[in-house]
C-alpha cells in the first residue's frame, strides 16, 4: 500500500507500513499524526521546513497513524522548527523508519528465570525513531523518535557504562502474543544456560545500534536480526552473538535500515544475572 492512501478519515491503519516516499509541489506543506506525535514538512524553492508537535507525555499503546490532509492545518503549540537551506529543492521526499540511537535497557514486566541447561526463545520489541530524507542526499535532514524513551544508566558503577533508554515489555516466547506495532520492532532474542545454576534477570541492555533494520509484509512487522546469549558460568560474561541472517519467523522481508553501528561495538546485555 502506497504511503499517499492513507484515508484522513481513518484513524487507524490496519497495516503498520507508515513510511514511503512522497511528493511536494512548491510552497505544500504535508502533516502526519504518528502516534501523539505530529510531523509537518513544507517545501520551499530554496528551504524544507520540518515542524513537530510532541505532547508532554507520550504512551506506548499510541501506535496509530494517520496523514492529515487539511492543507492549512496548524501545529499545536509547543512545536520544534528546523529549516534546511539548499540550492533548490527536488519535488521528493522520504520518511523512513530507524532504530534507537542509543542501546536499549528492557525491564521485563516479570522477572524472567533460566533454569540449568535449557535454551528458550524470547520475542521483544523496542521503539523506532522516524527519519527524512531529501531527494538525493544519503544523510537525514532529521532523526527524531515517534515517542521519546527515557533514559537510564546501565553498568556496575557511575565511570563505567553508558547512557541507554529506558523500556518496560511483555517479552513473549508466542510470537502470535506479541502485538505488531507501527512504531516499535522485533527482536528474537535466543538464551541457552549451559551452567549448572539457574538465571534470572530484570532488565537486559539491547545492543539495537548494533542491529539492522528489516520489514516483513507477510508478518506486517518491522523485524531486526536475532542476538544469541549463551550463559556458561557466572564467573564470567555471558557470550552474545548477533546473527547475521532474519529471524525464520520473520519469513520474506525487505531490508529497511543498516545498523547504526555496524562493526567494532563492545557491549554487556546484563547487570543482574544472579
Amino acid at each position: 500500500m502506497s504511503a499517499d492512501s492513507v484515508n484522513d478519515n481513518k484513524e487507524t491503519s490496519p497495516n503498520i507500513k507508515w513510511w514511503g516516499e512522497y511528493l511536494f509541489e512548491l510552497d505544500q506543506s504535508r502533516t502526519w499524526k504518528f502516534g501523539s506525535l505530529i510531523l509537518q514538512i513544507t517545501r520551499h524553492a530554496q528551504e524544507w521546513r520540518v515542524e513537530f508537535h510532541r505532547p508532554l507525555v507520550q504512551h506506548d499503546y499510541e501506535q496509530s497513524w494517520r496523514e492529515i490532509l487539511d492543507p492549512d492545518y496548524v501545529l499545536p503549540e509547543p512545536k520544534h522548527v528546523e529549516r534546511y537551506m539548499f540550492r533548490k529543492t527536488q519535488n521528493q521526499f522520504q520518511l523512513m523508519p530507524r532504530l534507537a540511537d542509543h542501546s536499549v535497557v528492557i525491564h521485563p514486566i516479570e522477572p524472567i528465570y533460566i533454569p540449568a541447561g535449557q535454551k528458550g526463545l524470547l520475542y521483544i520489541s523496542t521503539p523506532l525513531w522516524v527519519v527524512g530524507f531529501a531527494e538525493g542526499h544519503e544523510d537525514p535532514l532529521f532523526d527524531i523518535p515517534v515517542i521519546q524513551p527515557k533514559e537510564t544508566w546501565f553498568g556496575p558503577d557511575t565511570k563505567k557504562g553508558e547512557l541507554c533508554y529506558s523500556t518496560k515489555v511483555n517479552g513473549r516466547t508466542e510470537l502470535e502474543k506479541l502485538e505488531p506495532k507501527a512504531f516499535r520492532a522485533v527482536t528474537p532474542i535466543v538464551f541457552h544456560n549451559t551452567s549448572h545454576e539457574q538465571l534470572r534477570f530484570d532488565r537486559m541492555n539491547v545492543p539495537i545500534v548494533a542491529l539492522p533494520l528489516f520489514f516483513s509484509e507477510e508478518t506486517n512487522r518491522l523485524w531486526t536480526s536475532h542476538i544469541k546469549v549463551i550463559h556458561d558460568s557466572s564467573d564470567r560474561p555471558s557470550r552474545v552473538k548477533i546473527e547475521n541472517r532474519t529471524p525464520p519467523r520473520a519469513g520474506e522481508v525487505v531490508y529497511v535500515h543498516a545498523p547504526r553501528s555496524p562493526g567494532g561495538v563492545l557491549f554487556n546485555m546484563f547487570d543482574s544475572f544472579f
